[in-house]
């Protein structure tokens, strides 16, 4: 059952009322992503809708909360596990696999760039609230790989190596899914490290990585 949407004095939202919401919603998307989490403020978003600050104020406690709103539909897809979909169990051939992997997650961060810049910023400026956004979003990432880990013929099963190991990936993509750049040499260095590094701890080798050559 979906929750009901209301207004911050707690009364439910009309129709008229959440198109106006939404209308918020996307202004405030378009100037976080021309100028960022902290030149974005309330009155700029309120005039791009073409309504009041005291409009905004009806549906948003402040820019936080409306952040806030916009990610959370992003963290339940990443939660979901849904763009690893495809994938599935279907780790026998472990560096596709892990190719896989990681171009899901990256195009999965590109799609909602906008949002996961100002997430990160915001759980880098110790706001809990996005800390537990953020840990939503990667759920899907890490049980993803920790089913990768776990269910290869020569793992003893779930263990606190493998969710370690799948939690130390976890981190390593996020981090390289936020400074990607598909265009240039160095990111693809740096998705062929996350390849290597995924297909190894899956298959149980070496932790050794080669780097491709020129």
């Amino acid at each position: 059952m979906t929750e009901e949407i209301r207004t911050t004095a707690g009364r439910p939202i009309g129709a008229r009322g959440l198109k106006t919401r939404s209308q918020l919603l996307h202004c405030l998307k378009e100037l976080l992503a021309e100028h960022g989490y902290h030149a974005t403020r309330v009155i700029d978003v309120a005039r791009r809708a073409r309504t009041s600050p005291a409009t905004f104020y009806q549906y948003f406690a402040d820019v936080d909360a409306a952040v806030l709103d916009l990610a959370r539909p992003v963290a339940q897809e990443g939660s979901d596990g849904l763009i690893f979909a495809e994938i599935g169990s279907g780790w026998g051939g472990g560096r596709h696999a892990a190719e896989s992997t990681v171009d899901a997650f990256f195009t999965f961060w590109r799609e909602h760039e906008v949002v996961l810049r100002v997430v990160d910023l915001r759980v880098a400026e110790e706001d809990s609230r996005f800390t537990e956004i953020r840990r939503n979003m990667l759920s899907g990432l890490l049980g993803h790989l920790e089913y990768a880990i776990t269910a290869r013929p020569s793992s003893p099963g779930a263990t606190d190596e493998s969710f370690a190991a799948a939690e130390a990936l976890t981190v390593l993509l996020a981090a390289a899914a936020g400074r990607q750049d598909p265009e240039t040499a160095d990111s693809q260095v740096v998705r062929q490290m996350l390849v290597e590094l995924i297909a190894q701890a899956v298959s149980g080798g070496t932790t050794a990585v080669q780097l491709p050559t020129a």
